[in-house]
């Protein structure tokens, strides 16, 4: 059973992390064809961004943007808005498989949760089975779980399970790009000592600083996710 979900789950994680990568492979693709397109010599004019057609509430004017100065345009929204959302979704999308592995080993080895954990009564008297009460219990383990460090994932789950082992560096470069994800989303991208802290020796820009993921940033940590997961996940089915 364990073996099959494994299995399952793997395939899904090529998919997904495919599915990602093509869509940012196309979206740069037509960011590409959208600029060579506007620097045309016949294509002039200009396109109005209609506000007043669902935010004329809040006061804000059209915006009228000349073709010809489209290209600035795309660039921005390209390294200012659209590679963030990239990098949050690949964060995201490597949080939510990893602890997915947790739950597998949880569930099929459910005397590895901690033993001396008190469980409040209405968590038994609620529930209609013995599986429902471990599946609860679980959530509550693995709920405590993120809000550790990376290197804390890490260490749970090889004691989870001793073949699965990650190389120290790509822990430390997953913990980096997720403390970049947080800074992202929860600061605007100003470094805080926050990021500092998670980062460690890999962080990227000083406090107060500006930090983005423009370049190969999105493709670098893609590509660090991906094995990473797939090592988990052929390290457990070995």
């Amino acid at each position: 059973m364990l073996k099959q979900s494994l299995t399952s789950l793997r395939e899904r994680t090529v998919r997904e992390f495919c599915a990602c990568m093509e869509f940012k492979a196309f979206t740069h693709i037509a960011y590409e064809m959208a600029t060579d397109l506007a620097k045309r010599p016949d294509v002039v004019g200009e396109i109005t961004i209609g506000y007043d057609a669902f935010a004329k509430e809040f006061g804000i004017a059209n915006r009228v943007v000349n073709l010809k100065e489209m290209p600035k345009d795309f660039a921005r929204a390209k390294e200012g808005n659209f590679l963030p959302m990239i990098h949050q979704y690949q964060v995201a999308l490597f949080e939510h498989i990893f602890f997915d592995v947790l739950r597998l080993i949880l569930i099929n080895h459910p005397l590895l949760l901690p033993g001396k954990r008190q469980v409040e009564y209405s968590i038994i008297l609620k529930a209609s089975n013995k599986d429902e009460i471990v599946s609860q219990l679980i959530d509550r383990e693995l709920n405590e779980v993120k809000y550790k460090g990376v290197s804390d994932w890490f260490d749970y789950l090889e004691k989870a399970n001793s073949s699965c082992k990650t190389p120290a560096e790509d822990i430390a470069r997953i913990a980096e790009a997720k403390a970049t994800r947080d800074i992202l989303a929860h600061n605007a991208g100003i470094v805080n000592n926050i990021y500092l802290l998670k980062a460690g020796q890999l962080a990227r820009a000083g406090l107060g600083e500006s930090i983005d993921v423009r370049g190969n940033y999105t493709r670098d940590t893609w590509q660090l996710f991906f094995r990473a997961l797939l090592r988990v996940l052929d390290q457990l089915l070995a």
